[in-house]
């Protein structure tokens, strides 16, 4: 369940004047959207119901953006370069290496950061299509 006034101290630009959430971020947060429903029950209420497949493909999506991110975030480095040379001496040719070289981590850290959600969503999807499969089996009739 979301955490409204966490998302509010955070993200308030969610929220409109009346403290509730505008209707641009129940479309992006759906999970906000609904976190003024009932909680899960562990007692038989509602049901978590997980879909393997879905989590697979968001899984796919992730090593795609993954290879996006690396690729796309490092393609100005040649012209980086240029114009730092360009302007050696200056004291605008050292920032702008400084800069590259923040840029650059940052983005190396987002690639890896997504390519780690992606191996989670990968092991969840199997996790979850294998136990599964063992709650099937062991419901399967016995010779």
């Amino acid at each position: 369940m979301a955490d409204l006034e966490f998302e509010r101290r955070m993200n308030p630009w969610l929220f409109d004047s009346s403290g509730n959430l505008t209707a641009e971020a129940k479309q992006q947060f759906p999970d906000l959207a609904g976190a003024n429903a009932a909680p899960v029950s562990l007692a038989g209420g509602q049901t978590l119901k997980a879909d393997p497949p879905l989590l697979q493909k968001a899984a796919q999506n992730a090593h795609a953006l993954q290879a996006a991110v690396k690729t796309e975030l490092t393609q100005p480095a040649q012209h980086v370069a240029a114009a730092a040379a360009a302007l050696s001496g200056w004291e605008t040719g050292g920032r702008l290496t400084t800069a590259w070289s923040i840029w650059s981590d940052q983005a190396n850290n987002l690639s890896l950061e997504v390519g780690r959600l992606a191996g989670n969503l990968d092991t969840t999807a199997r996790n979850y299509a294998q136990t599964e499969a063992a709650i099937h089996a062991q419901f399967a009739p016995q010779q």
